[in-house]
């Protein structure tokens, strides 16, 4: 295993190469790294373009200046962090819900029949429905993922993370670049019933950082609320924005959202796009609802110092 001091080393080494200073107390984030089972990329610091997808403004929001507002690109800074190399998976959630406290159980399925990853015995027992696959869990609202990433000991990146981890810092439309999506990419364009593959499927679909199924397989939750007006105020030269629900009034009778990526087993091509979102209730559960682990940079190292990281790749 990769030691912070030898990180420190060759951070040093690398200011050296490049003719810099060296400074003893600053590693180098490594690029891979395994915290309580689950994998995480880095994701520098850095700009890119955030790319949004709007929907249909309400007339009171509609600039009405005869532009197209149902999509947006901004050149947005986002400050480093790691997010998790694959979709959360289904045994880790079945040890989630094996505890007694679990504040919202009741929003995840309560049939024994039910479940694409992880079902509920007779007994009470939570069960994986494939031993031998390594599914993504699903069924998941928006609470029981935020509560399922903190007993994991991480948090839902936020919207803008998770789109710099799909795209990069090109202007990219997929995870994978430009290509329009095949079978060889990504798990979509099946049935609405449970069509989740393993969370280590489709190596070709990779993002930039290395990270598997940010388009199709099941939708992750981000901790943005779905808040048309943040969306039109975002402007190049923001930093790190997350959305919240306040002065976003109700629209179509609806209860404020949140926001899902990446797409489904379900979705046509068009919605693995990185502008793609869905939305909907906190509580709300559903079929091909998932999530994805992110960590800051700061409490990865903080892991590393006290051993309880693993570097895969320095």
């Amino acid at each position: 295993m990769t030691t912070v001091k030898q990180l420190v080393h060759a951070a040093a080494a690398l200011l050296m190469v490049q003719g810099l200073p060296a400074v003893a107390d600053t590693p180098v984030p490594p690029r891979e790294v395994i915290i309580n089972g689950v994998e995480f990329v880095y994701v520098p610091e850095g700009w890119f373009w955030y790319a949004t997808e709007l929907g249909s403004l309400p007339p009171e929001l509609d600039p009405k200046d005869g532009k197209d507002h149902w999509y947006k690109e901004v050149k947005i800074w986002q400050d480093s962090y790691y997010i998790a190399k694959y979709e959360a998976r289904a045994r880790h959630f079945r040890n989630f819900m094996q505890q007694d406290a679990v504040t919202h159980r009741d929003q995840y399925i309560k049939g024994e029949t039910e479940g694409c990853g992880v079902r509920r015995s007779p007994d009470g027992e939570y069960v994986l429905v494939d031993e031998q696959r390594d599914l993504p869990v699903t069924h998941l609202s928006w609470n029981l993922a935020t509560e399922f990433a903190d007993w994991m000991g991480f948090r839902l990146p936020t919207e803008t993370e998770w789109v710099k981890a799909a795209r990069g810092t090109d202007k990219r439309m997929y995870p994978w670049g430009n290509t329009f999506p095949d079978d060889t990419f990504a798990g979509f364009g099946t049935s609405s019933g449970c069509n989740s593959v393993p969370v280590t499927a489709y190596q070709k679909g990779q993002s930039p950082y290395g990270a598997y199924n940010m388009a199709g397989n099941v939708y992750e939750y981000v901790q943005d609320w779905f808040n048309l007006p943040h969306d039109l105020a975002l402007k190049d030269g923001d930093r790190n924005p997350v959305s919240d629900k306040e002065g976003y009034p109700t629209v179509d009778d609806e209860d404020p959202s949140k926001v899902l990526k990446g797409g489904r087993w379900a979705s046509n091509a068009d919605g693995l796009n990185v502008f793609s979102r869905a939305r909907h209730h906190p509580d709300y559960s559903f079929v091909c609802f998932g999530a994805r682990f992110a960590i800051d940079t700061d409490q990865v190292m903080a892991h590393l110092e006290q051993g309880t990281a693993e570097i895969v790749v320095p």
